[in-house]
């Protein structure tokens, strides 16, 4: 697609599809790994609970049982540091795909405190704040994990976007959309969005050459 001009003002509206982006990015990895190798995700100890808040997470399950079967693992009196880290991102994820926000928010920044520099754990912190409608710490979470090398900075981009936007920065949002794009080409949120950038800058051209016709 080739990048549409930056329009001079358009709606404020966050795309719904913002927040479910960003909250995959760590899961798609964990289910691609986990058929590479059953090992590599879903081994988090010896307690069941564990394994089964993994495969409830990454199977998109995001019932009370989920929860709990998280929470239990948790307690887990032989937990080690990089199962809890796991265990609070699926369960800081699934309180997320739940609109439970403040409580996803509590796992992802425990996680950080636990290991400061998980750029998976920002991103998604940065989705929670994102749909708390907490703009400013989102950029700010969302720069961090680019920093650290998510995963899918795409992904990461694309929401920073849409917060830069709700706060009225509409040049860095059209900066972002067309970042996630130049990563991602042809991906579908991004496409849409510039898409949209287009439309409202014809349309005020439209409405500014039809307001000079009627003096």
């Amino acid at each position: 697609m080739s990048r549409a001009l930056l329009p001079r003002r358009f709606s404020l509206a966050i795309p719904a599809f913002a927040i479910s982006v960003a909250l995959v990015s760590f899961f798609d990895v964990a289910a691609a790994q986990q058929r590479s190798d059953p090992t590599a995700v879903t081994v988090v100890g010896r307690d069941p609970n564990a394994r089964r808040c993994n495969e409830q997470v990454v199977r998109g399950d995001v019932s009370d049982e989920t929860i709990s079967r998280c929470s239990d693992a948790l307690e887990y009196r032989h937990l080690t540091q990089a199962a809890e880290i796991q265990l609070r991102i699926n369960r800081g994820v699934t309180y997320m795909r739940r609109q439970q926000n403040e409580e996803a928010l509590s796992d992802f920044d425990a996680v950080i405190s636990l290991q400061p520099r998980h750029p998976e754990a920002q991103v998604n912190r940065g989705a929670a704040l994102l749909q708390l409608h907490r703009y400013g710490p989102a950029i700010a979470a969302f720069t961090e994990a680019l920093g650290l090398g998510v995963q899918e900075p795409y992904k990461a981009y694309f929401n920073r976007g849409a917060a830069r936007e709700a706060l009225g920065d509409i040049r860095g949002a059209y900066e972002d959309y067309n970042t996630a794009l130049d990563i991602y080409p042809d991906w579908g949120p991004a496409n849409a969005e510039l898409q949209r950038f287009a439309r409202q800058r014809r349309q005020t051209l439209q409405a500014s050459q039809g307001g000079s016709t009627n003096q």
